[in-house]
């Protein structure tokens, strides 16, 4: 199997720190990145891994969670995904609005770090998917802390696997697609306190 977009570590990575030159357990080792890398984002409460974002269904990046808001009433809108990359279009109530390129300009100005939208003049007035975003968000380059976490963590679980010769076992089922999912262990101490930081919108 191929690791897809969401994964925080690769799996040369991970058989590089438990010393593995085979390709014997390439499947378990990749299951357990796709079920770490999804349990980070659970803990966290957001795509990690830069990806794109849009209201469009004919666009392949479709998705109406993070990209079809409700309007908040106020000059600021919280993005659900952040850091941000980059906005292609902000439609509020089906009118185009235009960034704002300079000082006294009315449009949208763009917190990315935090992934806070604002308008220099009025509110993102309330309503129902009545504000929607095209953008991209999430990590180009994942940090090197949270790639390092998640090496741990499946390094941790793969040496309680049958495979690695654990006594804890790991609990995992059949999905129809074939591939097997492994259910989510405790997180350790320190991949949690690394986690923590990246659950508010402070973080570069």
């Amino acid at each position: 199997m191929a690791l897809s977009a969401n994964a925080l570590t690769s799996l040369t990575a991970v058989k590089a720190y438990l010393g593995l030159a085979d390709d014997l357990h390439d499947n378990l080792l990749e299951s357990l990145i796709e079920a770490v890398s999804a349990q980070f984002m659970a803990h966290t409460g957001r795509h990690l891994a830069a990806r794109d974002y849009s209201p469009d269904p004919a666009d392949p990046a479709y998705d109406p969670d993070n990209a079809l808001l409700d309007g908040s009433g106020y000059p600021e809108q919280l993005l659900p995904q952040y850091p941000v990359r980059g906005i292609h279009q902000v439609r509020l109530e089906g009118v185009l609005l235009p960034p704002a390129l300079g000082p006294g300009q009315t449009g949208y100005v763009l917190d990315a770090a935090a992934g806070v939208l604002g308008l220099t003049q009025g509110v993102f007035s309330r309503g129902r998917h009545n504000l929607a975003i095209t953008y991209r968000a999430g990590f180009d380059h994942i940090p090197a802390e949270l790639a390092q976490a998640c090496l741990e963590q499946v390094v941790v679980r793969f040496q309680e696997s049958a495979a690695g010769q654990g006594r804890l076992g790991v609990s995992a089922r059949n999905l129809p697609d074939g591939s097997v999912s492994y259910a989510s262990a405790p997180l350790l101490p320190q991949v949690a306190a690394v986690l923590d930081r990246y659950r508010g919108r402070s973080l570069l």
